[in-house]
């Protein structure tokens, strides 16, 4: 009675939580663009528009967001153009697939309330989310299940609310709708469920089940083929049990058979796409976009918080202790190890490691579901353990987990956390806080703590550009001050006057800090390419340290602002400034550099640029 007491408080608890983020913080106005769009976009060019050779136009007259008009006026520049001409979607259409019969649902509804059956308005939006949520909630459900067949109950309900609440499957559940993630770990759920089934009684359905599911998964997500590792090696862990697979499988032919008939079943509808559109059954389509096999990024995508799977799912760092619980997992060992190992290798060797576009490294929440087994694993073994300590220790850091990950999903909703571009220095500033200020801004851009000026006392000026002696027609009369001129930069990629010096102790002397600033004026909002104001060092051409702050989101934050990551005031004239400390390693003769990065060639006012040191 006390086990189901506890485990409906905890699922009141997940629920209310979800509630209160989803009312307070699900804020997102249109849901298509991006990946989304591009998963989705089959539906309404099959069932509404009939337009899959023309996928990136819409008929005249029909309204819809400018955001998804934005989207789709970008596809041919943005996507691959066929040999025939045609824009090629480059996602396959397996998730909208899935999504089909919540779109379905949709445009019923809009048909019976005589609503606009666009594809695109709001309501179409909700079908979709509302086929997030399914998905998650039966994968969960599907866990459970699976974890319930060697664990009670309180704890495989425990493994399922960590997996959820304490990872970014929350974020991808609740806020970032329509990605193929959360899809994705709802199949991986299925094949668990079908492969522990399938050994307990090798019927017909339960073959098919796993050949159609792993079908499925490889068409979404064609390197996850190796899923098919779960079934073909789960509860082989020695010589004799691999003996007994192979007799199984031999035994089980032509079952076998049959599940890879029907494997085949969802992908040649995808096949014949890719013939009618590029003359070809198989086509590549994401273009340029590939895999850097021979140098992936493993440790950079599973440790650093620039999007890393660890740093914005710490809770799975307990699944990897569970990994080492050998005679625990024994049924599941061979398959885990090796389909994580090739998994990690498969996802952090794409050119975009980072999977930028989200809260943390999200190909990862797809295994979840196998993941779930040395989470559950290593739980049990903490709830064997005598001591006290143990036990309370692993309570405390699972709940401060939980608040991290609910935290950075606030942070996240609300515009100040990028994770993609986030360092271990910001998330700790910014640790619990749901309000930016300038130095929070410069620690995102630099990755290096800013110091408390009242603290400190500035030695020399060591030089100072303010434009003023030349008659060059990108020196503009400052009309601000009354005086003087400043410098309007067009289409340069680099500020053509920088500031360059040379490193001496004997000026230098007990300096402590380097501090850069300027007076910066951006006359329209440059986009996802920002101007950066950049320090640098080197020792003969040799960079030891280069910094780059973001220009536009801090000229003039005004006091009480809600401040973001990505505000920007075009045309306003602001000061920016941030410090570095004195690299230790300098010596005599080392370069300086203050420069300006115009990385989107867009045009920028520039004054009064100056470098200067404190201690």
């Amino acid at each position: 009675m006390r086990s189901k007491l506890i485990s409906l408080v905890a699922v009141l608890a997940v629920v209310a939580v979800s509630a209160w983020f989803v009312k307070g913080y699900n804020n997102v106005p249109c849901i298509f663009y991006g990946d989304v769009l591009g998963y989705y976009i089959y539906l309404p060019a099959t069932f509404i528009y009939d337009n899959h050779k023309t996928i990136e136009q819409l008929p005249e007259g029909v309204e819809v967001s400018r955001t998804v008009s934005f989207a789709m006026e970008n596809m041919r520049a943005g996507y691959v153009v066929t040999p025939k001409g045609y824009v090629l979607v480059p996602y396959t259409y397996g998730i909208a697939l899935m999504e089909a019969p919540f779109f379905f649902l949709g445009h019923v509804y809009a048909g019976m309330k005589g609503l606009p059956a666009t594809g695109y308005s709001p309501l179409y939006e909700n079908a979709i989310k509302l086929s997030t949520y399914f998905y998650a909630l039966l994968g969960c459900w599907l866990v459970y299940i699976t974890l319930r067949r060697w664990y009670r109950p309180t704890l495989s309900l425990l493994v399922t609310i960590l997996l959820f609440i304490g990872t970014n499957l929350f974020w991808f559940t609740l806020y970032q709708h329509g990605m193929a993630h959360v899809p994705l770990f709802f199949l991986y759920a299925v094949m668990m469920l079908f492969t522990v089934r399938l050994y307990e009684n090798p019927s017909w359905i339960n073959f098919l089940m796993l050949g159609f599911t792993a079908g499925l998964i490889s068409l979404i997500r064609p390197t996850d083929i190796i899923c098919l590792i779960i079934p073909l090696l789960y509860g082989v862990y020695n010589k004799t049990t691999l003996t007994q697979r192979l007799a199984f499988l031999k035994l089980h032919w032509t079952k076998l058979v049959a599940a890879a008939l029907v494997f085949l079943i969802p992908i040649i509808p995808q096949l014949l796409y890719w013939k009618m559109m590029t003359g070809s059954y198989f086509f590549y389509s994401y273009g340029s976009q590939s895999f850097n096999w021979d140098k992936p990024k493993i440790i950079e995508g599973l440790f650093y918080y620039a999007n890393g799977w660890l740093p914005y799912s710490p809770i799975m760092l307990f699944s990897l202790a569970g990994f080492f619980l050998f005679r625990r997992i024994k049924l599941w060992t061979l398959s885990l190890w090796l389909l994580f190992l090739a998994y990690v290798y498969i996802v952090y060797s794409w050119y975009c490691y980072n999977y930028i576009n989200g809260l943390g490294s999200r190909p990862m929440i797809h295994i979840y579901p196998l993941l779930a087994i040395p989470l559950a694993a290593f739980i049990h073994w903490i709830g064997e353990r005598r001591s006290s300590v143990l036990k309370i220790a692993f309570a405390t850091m699972s709940l401060f987990f939980i608040a991290l990950n609910i935290s950075y999903s606030v942070q996240r909703s609300l515009g100040v956390l990028i994770s993609e571009e986030s360092n271990f220095q910001f998330n700790t500033q910014m640790l619990f806080r749901t309000k930016l200020r300038y130095n929070d801004l410069v620690t995102f851009d630099i990755a290096a703590f800013q110091p408390d000026t009242s603290q400190l006392m500035k030695i020399k000026t060591l030089a100072c550009e303010d434009f003023n002696d030349s008659t060059s027609g990108q020196f503009i009369k400052d009309t601000l001050t009354g005086s003087g001129y400043f410098y309007s930069m067009l289409d340069e990629e680099h500020h053509p006057y920088p500031i360059k010096l040379k490193y001496s102790d004997a000026v230098f002397g007990d300096a402590k800090w380097i501090k850069c600033s300027g007076r910066f004026m951006c006359p329209q909002d440059a986009g996802y390419y920002k101007h950066l104001f950049v320090f640098s060092a080197n020792r003969k051409g040799n960079y030891y340290l280069w910094q780059g702050c973001k220009i536009e989101n801090k000229i003039n934050p005004y006091a009480g602002e809600k401040l973001t990551i990505e505000q920007s005031r075009p045309g306003e004239w602001g000061r920016v400034y941030f410090f570095t400390r004195v690299p230790q390693k300098m010596e005599d003769g080392d370069g300086l550099e203050v420069d300006l990065w115009n990385i989107g060639k867009q045009p920028i006012g520039l004054d009064d640029i100056c470098i200067e040191l404190y201690k």
